[in-house]
């Protein structure tokens, strides 16, 4: 007489297997400033990802920062303190706002990604922080330009992501042709040049090489990426088109490497992420036996990518010289195994089959 109730737990312990949501690896990663000034507003850049349907990142902001919007919709965000909670429903990143204390010092952020199973993985790295300045030359706090100062480049990049960078200053005065040359060679950019509008003062131009992807683009411009680099002139955004024009970036790209591809050097080419990535205006300007040397022209800063198109390789045509079969023929070949069709991923297929096979148990003990 136990039989049918010994069957019956092993079919419910079969259905609650199948009802269980799959176990997933979340990551998260977020992009912070390195440095800012007292009272500047700035934005962080979070990136999650293999978190399920829904997730939660939950932050905890260092001691005297405010937190001001978010790119998520405003239900999505709930502030409590010094903790915000955003509530993800299939979002890959997002950004928030947050404005600087009046305190100078290095600052720490922590926070965790839980996933629709509530497992939780720590935001990385680990190390995130951020440290409050004093501007130079009177340079203008909460991101606001003042004509007495441009202040120190604010890099925005993960320094865990930066291969190398070199920093160069020079005082901007309306009118004047300004550049910005960087002659140790520590990256791929040889000078930031433009004409001044407006007299900005003293001006920090920073230069970051990457070791890989920029984690502040989604993604990179299709075709082989040469170097991806970061260029930060000032701060608070004062290198716009009000204050300045005509901006170009030197650089140079190793001859051996666009050998090994096999490319034309005339394919060479800058890009600008901004809101989506644009292809700059670039023309080859010289070369040396190490280097080719390029100038390209940008309306603005922040994250490039040098590029070149991807060789495409032509497939040989063979010809066929197996006797023809019958079109009824066809069998697949004895070792060929059929994909699954996928059953599995339409949504509430495991709770329809453990109904059904709840359902089927039922009937059978009732007529017993």
């Amino acid at each position: 007489m136990r039989q049918p109730k010994f069957k019956f737990i092993i079919i419910l312990l079969l259905a609650l297997t199948l009802c269980t949501a799959p176990a997933s690896a979340g990551s998260a990663n977020r992009a912070v400033p390195a440095t800012v000034n007292p009272g500047q507003e700035f934005q962080v850049t979070v990136t999650v990802d293999e978190y399920g349907a829904a997730g939660q990142v939950l932050e905890k902001l260092p001691a005297g920062f405010t937190f001001v919007k978010s790119s998520l919709p405003e239900r999505a965000v709930t502030v409590n303190g010094d903790k915000v909670s955003f509530l993800l429903m299939g979002e890959k990143s997002f950004t928030y706002t947050l404005k600087a204390p009046a305190s100078t010092g290095t600052y720490k952020f922590t926070g965790i990604l839980r996933d629709i199973n509530k497992a939780e993985f720590a935001i990385t790295p680990a190390d995130s922080s951020i440290t409050v300045i004093q501007p130079p030359s009177g340079g203008g706090g909460g991101g606001k330009s003042r004509s007495g100062g441009g202040g120190a480049g604010a890099s925005q990049e993960p320094q865990s992501n930066v291969e190398a960078k070199e920093l160069s200053q020079k005082t901007v005065t309306t009118g004047k042709h300004i550049k910005f040359d960087f002659p140790k060679g520590a990256t791929c950019v040889r000078y930031v040049e433009f004409d001044a509008k407006k007299s900005l003062g003293k001006v920090t131009t920073i230069v970051e090489m990457l070791k890989g992807q920029s984690k502040l683009v989604p993604n990179l411009p299709e075709g082989s990426v040469y170097k991806n680099i970061n260029i930060w002139v000032g701060s608070g955004g004062i290198a716009n088109s009000n204050n300045i024009e005509n901006a170009v970036v030197g650089f140079r790209v190793e001859k051996a490497w666009l050998e090994e591809r096999g490319v034309d050097e005339s394919s060479v080419a800058l890009w600008h992420y901004n809101k989506g990535w644009n292809k700059l205006e670039t023309e080859k300007v010289g070369e040396d036996n190490t280097y080719v040397f390029y100038d390209a022209k940008t309306s603005g800063f922040g994250c490039f990518s040098i590029v070149v198109p991807e060789k495409i390789i032509e497939p040989s045509i063979e010809e066929d010289t197996s006797s023809p079969t019958p079109e009824n023929d066809t069998k697949p070949p004895a070792n060929e195994t059929r994909k699954p069709l996928g059953w599995r991923s339409i949504p509430g297929f495991e709770s329809v089959i453990a109904i059904g096979v709840l359902g089927a148990v039922y009937l059978v003990l009732r007529r017993k």
